[in-house]
């Protein structure tokens, strides 16, 4: 398989504010100013409620429906009833599936892990997977990150003598399920402290409640759990979700998971420090991959396994379903971009891309990198099936994809998700009429995602400056990284280039030597496209990375996402 490098559209930069005005401690280098206030921590108490909150983690008893909940699974596992955990297909909803069904099994429940199949049955519950449950005995079904929009496939439940308890995190739309309880922060009337919560990170808290309900021990080993889900599913690392992390990272770098052990030795973490970045660009792919390759079952009973060399097993299965998962997004994303590259003028308001290169397992990847590139809301169909074409959509900016998807609910089989990622299933015949309408919302919504790319920056200097140690611990305090509060991107201008040169199997990595303020540094800028025009001196954007993976060195190094010429 051969791909074709394309220049992509050129990136505005958004440049870190000044050093002036701020309550900070006194003392804090400038870059360090900047680091903080890009992310609105302006004075010291702001910073030390970020580092430290008060009150977490905050009581499960605060959850919107969990009092309800708590009676039906207790008494289910003390009967010994049969229990379906029904998750969703990605990370989120397979580490919350594997939570609730260790506490549940562990409790004496009958437990049946159910994950729909991605293309067949797509996000949420359908009605067949209710009678198949049904008919192995279910008398309780408990879901994870879906539910909430399943009012018909509840009822359904309900006259097969099953009932169901829904945890998800997904806005409630105004038709509500009659189910058992719901177990949802963004439900009317909640009192919990912190609404963005994932669907792990409820499974999680559900799981807490249950086993103190039952007078059991907690289990910290479920935080690794949650905080794979939380990292994975792009929610904010703010508040409780940077606590569960934080201890969640903790438990994984000395996991007792046969499986995760397995995991981590296929990615070369294992006993090593763990990570957000590791999660969400090792950990989390290798996971969702399965998925992807409409698999998600291999992902699931990695997690739940006690054996060693089953755990291994499924280690491997999930490298060389995630290597064909690079191979089949590397093409897609290729087509994709030339697609909309071979367009005349500026982007549309609305990407919309259909080729027989995407299948329903990277459409997601695929309308994230078109997102990502060209700042416009992006959408990529694969074929379900003769008659129907399934899509995934990703958005830029406060654009809602939910909001405008559901504006084409007449034209379409089935939809879901949320504001910044979405997807649907649409008849051949109706594409077009669909793409039309979306394409009219978005252009009437334009200014929601701005004319070009953005790329942010949170602070400027020199390397030396910007590489002291000083900035390093500081990044220790702050990390968890990830949305909400992401990982520092700086830039420093005027540095010269003293070697440079393509590296990698097919030359797609631009390897540069580069120094500013008396310091040098490796730099790499990976799947540069084409010539980057052999410049003495560059202004940089980069990121620093402290594993050469590529060389398979242990050193830091740049991480480069933009350059220019200096000036």
């Amino acid at each position: 398989m051969t791909t074709r490098r394309h220049s992509p559209p050129p990136k505005r930069w958004l440049l870190p504010p000044a050093v002036s005005g701020h309550r900070l401690p006194a003392g804090l280098p400038a870059a360090a100013v900047q680091l903080l206030l890009s992310r609105g921590i302006g004075d010291a108490g702001a910073l030390e409620q970020f580092l430290n909150p008060a009150g977490l983690p905050y009581a499960p008893g605060l959850l919107a429906g969990i009092d309800d909940a708590l009676p039906r699974l207790a008494a289910a596992v003390g009967a010994g009833e049969t229990v379906a955990v029904f998750g969703d297909f990605d990370v989120d909803g397979i580490t919350g599936t594997a939570i609730l069904s260790e506490t549940l099994e562990r409790l004496g429940a009958r437990v049946i892990p159910y994950l729909p199949h991605p293309v067949a049955e797509g996000h949420g519950m359908t009605p067949g997977a209710v009678e198949r449950l049904a008919a192995q005995g279910t008398s309780l079904i408990v879901t994870v990150d879906c539910g909430i929009s399943n009012a018909g496939e509840v009822a359904l439940a309900s006259r097969y003598g099953a009932d169901v308890v829904i945890t998800d995190h997904h806005a409630p739309p105004p038709r509500r399920p009659d189910a058992m309880a719901i177990v949802n922060p963004r439900m009317p009337g909640n009192a919990y402290p912190y609404p963005e919560l994932c669907g792990a990170g409820i499974a999680y808290k559900l799981a807490s409640a249950l086993l103190e309900y039952r007078g059991e021990p907690a289990d910290p080993s479920l935080l690794e759990l949650a905080a794979l889900g939380t990292v994975a599913d792009l929610v904010p690392l703010r508040d409780e979700n940077r606590y569960l992390v934080q201890q969640g990272l903790a438990e994984l770098a000395n996991t007792r998971r046969p499986g995760l052990r397995a995991l981590l030795q296929q990615a070369r973490l294992y006993q090593r420090p763990i990570r957000a970045e590791h999660i969400a660009f090792q950990i989390a792919p290798r996971l969702n991959a399965a998925g992807r390759m409409e698999d998600p079952e291999t992902a699931l009973n990695l997690l739940l396994t006690r054996d060693a060399r089953e755990g291994e097993r499924l280690a491997a299965q999930l490298e060389r379903y995630n290597t064909r998962r690079r191979e089949l997004t590397a093409y897609a994303c290729e087509v994709a971009i030339g697609q909309a590259l071979a367009g005349a003028g500026t982007p549309p308001a609305i990407i919309i891309s259909h080729n027989d290169a995407y299948t329903p397992g990277i459409n997601g990847l695929v309308a994230g990198r078109l997102a990502e590139l060209f700042n416009r809301p992006a959408i990529a169909l694969a074929r379900a099936d003769a008659d129907h074409l399934v899509a995934s959509a990703r958005s830029a900016g406060d654009f809602s994809l939910i909001n405008a998807i559901a504006q084409c609910s007449d034209l379409l089989v089935r939809y879901g998700g949320h504001q910044a990622a979405a997807g649907f299933t649409v008849r051949n015949a109706d594409l077009q009429r669909v793409a039309e309408r979306l394409e009219g919302i978005a252009s009437a919504e334009l200014g929601l995602f701005g004319p070009e790319p953005t790329l942010e920056i949170h602070a400027e200097g020199t390397l030396d400056e910007l590489l002291k140690p000083a900035l390093a611990r500081l990044c220790d305090q702050l990390e968890p990284f990830g949305k909400a509060n992401p990982a520092p991107r700086y830039l420093t201008r005027r540095a010269r280039v003293l070697n440079w040169g393509y590296v990698g199997a097919n030359g797609q990595h631009l390897k540069l030597q580069v120094s500013s303020g008396g310091r040098s540094s490796d730099a790499l800028f990976w799947n540069h496209a084409g010539d980057w025009g052999g410049y003495d001196a560059v202004d940089l954007v980069f990121q620093l990375a402290e594993d050469n993976s590529y060389r398979g060195e242990r050193k830091p190094y740049l991480r480069i996402e933009d350059l220019r010429p200096a000036v």
